[in-house]
């Protein structure tokens, strides 16, 4: 079952069963040569992550995407890690910030632009470890809004964009230095910087107003205009 939840969610991040697309549970067995038990279960865990829905004639229906959808992603995970990181940079020890910097060095040994399964493991990784210190439950909420970002760079093929190396460099020193505001501050700029370079591949027409609002709030919060 862990093994077609990795292949089903891994077919879904990368688009390989698009977005919106109704399937059924035996149609996903069949093209991803799984039996249809682990499929089952599979497809239930990953309805937890909101990656897939219920459809009727017991159809599976892949979370649709759209520009709309990410500027709110983007917009929530601003103000949900950038708030948490003013109250909890404080609290990062010096494991948490090793693996920081181990994660940062597989991300910057797959080389710019990476999105393959090495460099987002890290990736996912290097931006969870310092959310955990404020508890289980808001780890888990960040962990899948993270994911569903991932989705969309990974299915619009945007990489990490060559501002992320600095963005992730300058964000580990906040963080070693347990300066939240600063931190909070890079982060924000760091998650719209990407969503933008997303939206304008998306739909160059739409304007992300949740998102631009998001990172207004973040800015004042921290005590700059």
């Amino acid at each position: 079952m862990a093994t077609a939840c990795d292949r089903i969610r891994d077919a879904i991040l990368n688009g390989d069963l698009a977005p919106g697309a109704r399937l059924s549970q035996v149609r996903i067995a069949t093209e991803l040569g799984l039996s249809r038990s682990p499929v089952r279960e599979a497809l239930r865990l990953i309805g937890r992550e909101g990656l897939v829905c219920s459809a009727p004639g017991r159809q599976v229906m892949i979370a649709p995407a759209s520009a709309a959808d990410l500027d709110e992603l983007s917009a929530l995970r601003i103000k949900l890690d950038c708030q948490t990181l003013r109250a909890s940079a404080r609290d990062l020890r010096p494991e948490d910030l090793a693996m920081m910097r181990t994660a940062l060095g597989r991300m910057e040994a797959a080389g710019p632009g990476g999105t393959d399964a090495a460099y987002e493991k890290a990736h996912r990784l290097f931006h969870l470890t310092p959310i955990r210190r404020a508890g289980g439950r808001h780890a888990d909420f960040s962990a899948r809004l993270q994911l569903h970002v991932e989705r969309y760079r990974r299915i619009w093929r945007t990489g990490s964009g060559p501002q992320s190396a600095p963005d992730h460099r300058s964000y580990l020193a906040a963080c070693e230095a347990r300066d939240g505001e600063t931190a909070a501050r890079l982060l924000a700029l760091h998650y719209a910087r990407a969503a933008l370079m997303l939206i304008a591949r998306m739909d160059p027409s739409f304007e992300p107003v949740r998102l631009r609002a998001a990172l207004i709030a973040a800015r004042q919060g921290s005590g700059t205009s």
